[in-house]
């Protein structure tokens, strides 16, 4: 998702919160986050939205910033999940 995809979405479900319409946030985190780095974030898009932030981790093969095997690792999963297999992060997400 590019920044500005990222910030019409943003816009959009600001209207959809505004109108009364109930809308679920759920955010997935990307390649080489961490937990911490879930609860940090997560708190900030709450405050964006005024409204509770549900996530769904995705396990990062990454040790450290400068991980790169784990960098391709997970680099290696989002590819197979974009070709539409599903895994059991994928799983996570549906439940």
């Amino acid at each position: 998702m590019t920044k500005r995809s990222f910030l019409v979405y943003c816009f959009a479900a600001k209207i959809s919160a505004a109108t009364s319409v109930r809308t679920r946030i759920t955010w997935v985190n990307g390649i080489g986050y961490n937990e911490k780095h879930m609860e940090v974030e997560g708190g900030k898009i709450s405050r964006l939205f005024g409204a509770s932030i549900d996530y769904c981790f995705n396990p990062s093969a990454m040790i450290a910033d400068d991980d790169m095997v784990g960098y391709l690792n997970d680099l290696r999963q989002a590819g197979t999940q974009k070709l539409g297999r599903i895994t059991m992060e994928v799983d996570a997400l549906v439940k």
